[in-house]
């Protein structure tokens, strides 16, 4: 039951295709971020394996110093290798430092500094007869791992 007004009626006629090319700025979007990750990957990787590198390596040379010293010897090893460790960095006029100045040092260049656990390198070093429990030691440790993590050693 048509009528004749909807028989003259034009049927509408299909779009042309979708081309496939050029994509949509979505899909241009995403191709960019894509290559910027990957090269900024590997790179971000390098970095950080380089960072742990040097970090653990400052981390050892606090573990190769031998339990077996006496605390006074024990004291002085510990501020010839972070010494040493920070004349390689460049940091020449932080070997200088001494007693008081050098735990001052110390405690400027991390947050939530803890002098008095840093104490025994600055004044028990210069004292005749210096008692450090194996506690004492490795809470002195610890600290100055705390340092070196904080320091991007």
């Amino acid at each position: 039951m048509s009528s004749p007004l909807e028989g003259s009626l034009l049927l509408p006629t299909l779009p042309p295709p979708i081309s496939w090319w050029p994509p949509a700025p979505g899909w241009l979007a995403l191709a960019a971020l894509l290559v910027v990750l990957l090269i900024l990957a590997p790179l971000a990787i390098l970095l950080n394996r380089r960072r742990q590198r040097r970090r653990l390596k400052a981390q050892r040379i606090l573990w190769e110093i031998p339990d077996g010293l006496s605390d006074h010897d024990w004291l002085a090893a510990l501020n010839t290798q972070i010494k040493r460790h920070l004349k390689s960095r460049g940091e020449i006029s932080a070997t200088r430092l001494y007693g008081a100045s050098w735990v001052e040092y110390l405690c400027q260049h991390y947050p939530r500094p803890r002098a008095d656990l840093l104490a025994p390198l600055g004044g028990s070093l210069y004292q005749a007869d210096v008692q450090l429990s194996s506690a004492d030691r490795r809470i002195l440790q610890r600290e100055l791992l705390r340092w070196i993590r904080h320091n991007h050693v």
